[in-house]
């Protein structure tokens, strides 16, 4: 079988001759789960431990643990200097390659490769030319994952994005929302607001947030005004459904449906609905 090694090798001989670690990053902390689903917040993470483990590293390549010993691949790093600071923890300067191009025909894997950490997942960081991780599934570009259900996910913005600009590596996303109108929340993390609406038409839901995927905020005046003064705005954003509606209810009886949660939640008084 094929391993992360060989894989690597295959594309670039950066590593030839350094000294790699791989790390893999799994933590059943609540506050760590919310670091997971943020790229950057997950970088900074990564950058301070408690120990001096990547001395004398010169790059990572870095995991984020899903079920059993299965491990994804999270991006490839370069170490560059180290400070102890005066809580006592260790903070290095991590470059990521694909940024800084030096490993850009690796980028594609990120994200995508699946491999199998195997039995010592307590050892997190582990030295890259003793230790060979078996490539278990290679996901297609822009892969989100199985559709867990209608009412049980919630994605960030970055997902919702990634899921338009790959609708035939998400099929089943995209057959699942597009079969069904509904009544929607978008929270906005940052402040704890909220906006509810509906989704009633021909492809429903995915036709519905294809247009917040477009533009940032879906033509609702609310969220417009947010991003008057920040463009990136829609980072806080977060989308998940509330009720699937039968697809013979008029749009007078949608519109109803969705008003009553507005009232519900409150979303006209401290929230993102303007009418």
């Amino acid at each position: 079988m094929l391993n992360i090694q060989e894989l690597i090798s295959l594309r670039t001989d950066i590593f030839d001759g350094k000294k790699v670690k791989l790390v893999r990053h799994k933590d059943s902390r609540i506050e760590y789960r919310d670091v997971i689903k943020d790229r950057p917040k997950l970088i900074e993470y990564q950058k301070e431990q408690k120990s001096d483990v990547f001395g004398k590293t010169d790059y990572l390549v870095s995991f984020i643990g899903q079920e059993s010993t299965k491990s994804l691949l999270f991006g490839f790093f370069k170490v560059g200097y180290v400070e102890q600071r005066e809580n006592g923890k260790f903070y290095y300067e991590l470059e990521e390659l694909n940024v800084c191009q030096e490993l850009n025909v690796c980028q594609e894997l990120i994200d995508r490769v699946i491999i199998d950490w195997g039995k010592s997942t307590r050892s997190w960081h582990q030295d890259y030319k003793k230790h060979k991780k078996e490539v278990l599934e290679i996901l297609p570009k822009g892969y989100l994952g199985e559709f867990p259900g209608l009412t049980n996910f919630i994605l960030e913005y970055n997902e919702l994005k990634r899921l338009f600009e790959n609708p035939d590596a998400n099929r089943d996303w995209k057959n699942h929302l597009s079969s069904v109108n509904g009544i929607y929340m978008i929270l906005d993390k940052s402040t704890g607001n909220q906006y509810i609406g509906s989704a009633c038409g021909k492809a429903g839901i995915w036709q519905r947030w294809n247009d917040y995927a477009k533009t940032k905020h879906g033509g609702n005046q609310l969220l417009i005004d947010l991003h008057s003064t920040d463009s990136d705005y829609q980072r806080n954003f977060q989308f998940t459904i509330l009720q699937t509606l039968p697809s013979n209810l008029t749009s007078k009886e949608v519109t109803n449906i969705e008003s009553l949660y507005k009232k519900k939640f409150g979303t006209r008084f401290h929230g993102l609905n303007k009418n």
